[in-house]
């Protein structure tokens, strides 16, 4: 045996020997010292892992709840990017006129209080919440696009069939798959497949709703007040005979529950109910004031005399536009370019905030009315904003599109089994149960959120949280308004030889 390999058997790994079993070398004390990578004497060992947050900063989920108005998100990024902080993750999706703003930022838990003061103070915030230290179900989505030729498309299928994620676009060199999950799901995902190459990502933000004890007392009053309050609609149900308001009839039912109630009055003589999403502005009862939602929201002919259900107008001046923007991943980025609509009067209906395949670009999904000539113009406007890499309105072209709700409705036992069949028809999964509340997960295309949600608010409805749309072009080329748009097939069909 010889001399090196005599000194590598007696040699023990974490034992102290002066050898180094990784480079195969005898050292002393003086000629080797392990590197520190960070300055604080991590050596980096890789059982370690990537590098931790230190000091007192940590990553915080805060609930925002606003009303619906033109630049309030820019309001709410603004006062994040005036302090040097870079929002992670931002989840944006309208529910009649309220959202929730599920934001994720670094920061310390001082820090954290001061924003939540200074974004508390803008008009049309409702309330706000950090709901870091407490149990919520997180999830998100991801589009992802994927390099896959033929003789690696197995594979691909195999990754995607254990991380339970689904095709929506197949190509000649490529797949496009959706995936929904907690973040470390949709991370590890990601990883599974750089090894083909990925091509693009969108994701949403990041959706939070916080878990419900098995019973609560107060939640429980709650529940009762909304049985109240839907007993209350149908009993004034049609009292206002001169012209059919729906508002009007939630109004009266609602001031009807709290008088029956005995709520106490607050200091302006008006009641409160203590909903989630409490009213601050006690001249004007509205849907805020109101725990259930308005059927009317969906456009599915619930609520009304309709016996057929509409498509939209595909030529109407004003439709939804699509628009994919790349940026750099760098603090009030997100603020400048959503100043570029709020300045001009936009109001963006929802906006998804995720990194893109490398975690220093980030890709913003937004819809926003207008048409094809403003939206051109608005595009070059956003070009113009430092860090904005590129600007699309993918309107026109064939593209995919999902987002990811999670809504938390009254279930007591007599109706679980009810709402657990509509969840398998939606393809829809239960992601927390309570005594009498159930927290359901659905993705898909907007139409078939906003189904489920009409279908499911008879039972009650007490949390929504929407991501907004996110959405990447079809590598094939087609979809069915591709197909409605062009005068024969045949045409399409020589464009793919």
């Amino acid at each position: 045996m010889s001399a090196r390999a005599m000194v590598r058997a007696d040699a023990v790994r974490g034992s102290g020997d002066d050898y180094d079993l990784d480079s195969g070398v005898t050292r002393s004390d003086d000629a080797w010292q392990p590197t520190s990578y960070d300055g604080t004497g991590n050596t980096g060992d890789v059982y370690q892992g990537p590098a931790r947050l230190t000091g007192d900063l940590r990553r915080h989920t805060v609930l925002v709840y606003v009303a619906d108005e033109t630049g309030m998100i820019n309001r709410v990024a603004g006062v994040f990017a005036r302090r040097g902080y870079n929002i992670e993750s931002l989840a944006v999706g309208l529910n009649i006129d309220k959202a929730i703003f599920t934001i994720s930022v670094i920061c310390s838990d001082v820090d954290v209080v001061k924003l939540i003061k200074q974004v508390n103070k803008l008009a049309k915030v409702r309330k706000v919440e950090n709901v870091t230290d407490k149990e919520c179900v997180e999830r998100g989505l991801m589009l992802i696009k994927v390099k896959c030729e033929p003789e690696n498309r197995s594979q691909v299928l195999e990754v995607n069939r254990i991380f339970r994620a689904s095709v929506v676009d197949v190509a000649e060199h490529s797949l496009t798959m959706a995936v929904t999950g907690d973040p470390g799901k949709n991370r590890a995902f990601q990883s599974a497949l750089m090894k083909f190459g990925v091509v693009q990502v969108a994701r949403t933000g990041k959706l939070a709703l916080k878990r419900e004890p098995v019973y609560s007392e107060a939640r429980s009053r709650r529940v009762k007040l909304m049985e109240a309050m839907r007993k209350a609609k149908d009993a004034v149900s049609g009292l206002n005979t001169k012209e059919k308001n729906a508002k009007y009839e939630s109004v009266l039912a609602s001031r009807i529950v709290r008088a029956v109630a005995g709520m106490e009055h607050d200091d302006d003589g008006d009641l409160n109910i203590g909903d989630v999403y409490s009213t601050l502005e006690n001249d004007n009862i509205g849907v805020w004031d109101v725990p259930v939602l308005s059927s009317s929201f969906s456009g599915m002919g619930l609520g009304t005399d309709k016996v057929d259900i509409d498509k939209p107008d595909e030529n109407a001046k004003y439709t939804p536009r699509t628009l994919s923007i790349l940026v750099d991943n760098r603090p009030g980025v997100l603020d400048s370019v959503t100043g570029v609509f709020a300045r001009r009067g936009y109001n963006i209906q929802s906006l998804g905030v995720g990194p893109e395949k490398s975690f220093d670009i980030s890709r913003i999904s937004t819809v926003v009315p207008g048409t094809s000539e403003d939206i051109a113009m608005l595009l070059k406007q956003i070009l113009k904003v430092p860090y904005v890499i590129s600007a699309q309105d993918i309107t026109n072209t064939p593209f995919v599109e999902r987002e990811l709700m999670l809504i938390k409705v009254v279930c007591p036992r007599t109706s679980r089994a009810e709402v657990i069949d509509l969840c398998v028809m939606f393809r829809a999964k239960v992601c927390d149960i309570s005594e009498d509340t159930v927290t359901i997960e659905v993705s898909g295309r907007q139409r078939k959120i906003n189904a489920i949600q009409a279908l499911l608010e008879p039972y009650g409805i007490l949390e929504v949280a929407r991501s907004g749309r996110v959405a990447l072009a079809r590598d094939s080329g087609v979809d069915s308004k591709l197909l409605q748009a062009i005068a024969d097939e045949s045409h399409y069909d020589r464009l793919l030889e």
